[in-house]
């Protein structure tokens, strides 16, 4: 395993958004689940965290202006590089931006990994206009069937963390949107699956999930879902949750 590892202790820009674009749930994406619940309407559209800018692409339109930040700059050079922009390096929870200022703001993953999830909600709320959309992606522990949970259960005996995405699997939606301002309209879930046909594939997705993770135990895991591939691919679930929410 020398030197395949390379990623483990410092996350590479746009793993994430290999992993998810790469996972399917009845034909589809959870980015382009995310993407549904911003109206055509919106004109102004603000990705909080943004990353490499996955959904900034997935959310263009003609009319549209979608605007990407994030605190990270080696992310966003990704996401220029990719062509992927307007982009603003700053803190989700210090916006730079006015009052009721846009139709729209959507995180994929951000309200999960924020340290100060009140702050990051409250800023949300406070850029967005009224009747403005919040729509946020973040993992989830359901649904699983048993097939999924032993499969899960295996490679969280390797890793010894559970492997999903990198935030907070569970908190209570309602109130934390309700002390901000925002009133709950959806928390939905759906399980999608990544698929492992190759070790490359097994790097890919465990660079994408939360970090870190030894080395050791990520080749451990690795050789697992190698043993796995004789017979056929591996089809990692990964559950999400989609919360959107009214100003």
């Amino acid at each position: 395993m020398d030197g395949t590892l390379k990623w483990f202790g410092g996350r590479t820009p746009g793993a994430m958004e290999v992993v998810l674009s790469r996972s399917y749930g009845g034909g589809r994406t959870a980015y382009e689940w995310l993407a549904r619940a911003v109206s055509s309407s919106a004109e102004l559209v603000l990705d909080l965290a943004c990353g490499a800018g996955a959904m900034i692409e997935r959310l263009e339109k003609p009319g549209r202006t979608v605007i990407g930040l994030d605190r990270s700059e080696s992310e966003l050079a990704a996401a220029a590089a990719r062509g992927r922009g307007p982009l603003v390096l700053g803190h989700a929870s210090y916006l730079p931006f006015a009052d009721n200022s846009f139709d729209a703001v959507v995180t994929s993953l951000g309200i999960g990994v924020v340290a100060d999830r009140s702050r990051f909600l409250s800023e949300a709320a406070r850029v967005l206009r009224p009747g403005g959309i919040f729509a946020a992606l973040t993992p989830s522990l359901r649904p699983a069937n048993l097939d999924d949970l032993r499969l899960i259960s295996r490679l969280a005996s390797y890793l010894r963390v559970p492997p999903h995405l990198p935030g907070t699997t569970e908190f209570k939606a309602k109130e934390a949107l309700a002390a901000v301002g925002l009133t709950k309209a959806e928390d939905a879930r759906a399980k999608y699956y990544f698929e492992v046909t190759d070790e490359k594939d097994a790097e890919a997705l465990l660079a994408g999930l939360r970090a870190p993770v030894e080395v050791e135990r990520a080749g451990t895991a690795i050789d697992f879902l190698r043993q796995r591939l004789v017979n056929e691919p591996v089809r990692i679930p990964l559950p999400m949750r989609r919360i959107i929410a009214i100003k």
